[in-house]
């Protein structure tokens, strides 16, 4: 497996990702500004020649918030997550972030135990952050440990 830096060519396997990952998929054109932005750190897993997922961030002073993080059904469980949140860590870690937040729907078991894997712990929970469907998310952070 391969972990590396998005690139605009990546764009159109990074559309059929959000299409299949997600209910509420995001435009080429939002995932190209987030691409771009100079405090973002966005980053692919390839295994085999394709990209089988992809994590995005940006960040602000000290803070991190993973927009993004998703594989491929036929993918999962291979590591690939895995690689990209030690990725995004690394990251974060240069830039000399504090912390890192996301938002989880309530019912995502699965992810919340990856997060919880690398340290994030729930600090509350947003009514009605998801539409579709309509869901609760879980506000979840972890501290980043400058080495």
């Amino acid at each position: 497996m391969e972990i590396r830096r998005a690139t605009p060519e990546d764009l159109p396997q990074l559309v059929e990702l959000e299409n299949c990952c997600f209910p509420d998929p995001w435009s080429q054109k939002s995932l190209r500004s987030t691409m771009t932005e100079e405090d973002s750190y966005f980053a692919v897993a390839i295994i085999d020649g394709k990209i089988v997922g992809y994590i995005n961030t940006t960040y602000v002073l000290d803070e991190m918030n993973l927009n993004r993080i998703c594989v491929l059904p036929q993918y999962r469980k291979m590591g690939a997550a895995g690689s990209l949140m030690e990725g995004m860590f690394a990251h974060a870690r240069q830039q000399g972030l504090a912390q890192i937040f996301l938002e989880v729907r309530l019912s995502n078991l699965e992810a919340q135990r990856v997060y919880q894997r690398f340290g994030f712990k729930v600090v509350g929970e947003r009514k009605g952050f998801y539409q579709n469907p309509p869901e609760n998310g879980l506000v979840m952070t972890a501290q980043v440990a400058n080495e």
